[in-house]
């Protein structure tokens, strides 16, 4: 029996929605992550290809550099860097770079009213709206010497703005949150921009771009489940991986 062509049409519509829609539903979120850093009129860049597991709450970053590695971060701030052409890995633990305490985390997590400030150990000291801003400040715990408080600005409650002061005249870091692209779970800014403003008068640019995001109910990469060989040699890992 012929379907009408209504009833195909909406048939069609639907499937193409649910497919749609489960696009964006899931715990697996791939992404890639460019970042330029600018100091003394020189840039550096590199780029990551960046999985985050919400069921495992792990981080995996694969960084395209010269060695590349992999790192693999948990949410105990247990961290594991393996160098692929040398087969060689090391292990540090730094509570405070767990994945809970990433900006991925927080954001793909909804936990965008304070992006951290508050696990860090920050007091909401003010909440307040100067027209479609919504403008909360953040005293420092006592423990951060050089930072007095956090000044973050919201719109259509999304963190566009922060700004981090040593005192009332003196501001130490600027960061903007733009180009926001919304899923069905979470909304995501794909470009940050932090200012580092320095005691010598200059300043440090980190820009920041995500792109190529991808939400899936299904671990579809492999390194959503990479596991270092058992064979590989230990390492010392440098401060600045």
């Amino acid at each position: 029996m012929n379907l009408p062509y209504q009833k195909i049409f909406q048939i069609l519509f639907f499937s193409l929605f649910s497919v749609s829609l489960n696009a964006q539903n899931g715990n697996y979120i791939s992404m890639k992550q460019r970042t330029e850093i600018l100091e003394n009129k020189k840039k550096l860049t590199n780029t990551v290809d960046l999985y985050y597991d919400r069921n495992k709450q792990t981080i995996t970053k694969c960084y395209h550099s010269s060695p590349e590695f992999i790192m693999n971060i948990n949410a105990l701030g247990e961290i594991k860097t393996y160098y692929p052409q040398r087969n060689e890995v090391g292990f540090k633990h730094v509570p405070e770079l767990s994945s809970k305490r990433n900006l991925i985390y927080y954001f793909i997590n909804n936990f965008t009213d304070h992006l951290g400030l508050a696990d860090e150990g920050f007091q909401l000291s003010s909440n307040t709206y100067e027209n479609q801003y919504n403008v909360t400040v953040w005293k420092a715990p006592s423990y951060l010497k050089n930072i007095e408080s956090v000044k973050m600005v919201f719109d259509n409650g999304l963190p566009v703005f922060a700004e981090y002061q040593a005192s009332k005249k003196k501001i130490i870091k600027k960061i903007y949150y733009t180009n926001y692209k919304n899923f069905t779970q979470f909304r995501f800014p794909q470009k940050i921009i932090e200012i580092s403003y320095l005691p010598t008068g200059d300043s440090i640019v980190n820009r920041t771009v995500f792109s190529e995001i991808l939400v899936s109910p299904s671990p579809d990469n492999a390194f959503f489940n990479f596991k270092i060989p058992d064979n590989a040699k230990p390492v010392e890992v440098s401060e600045n991986n």
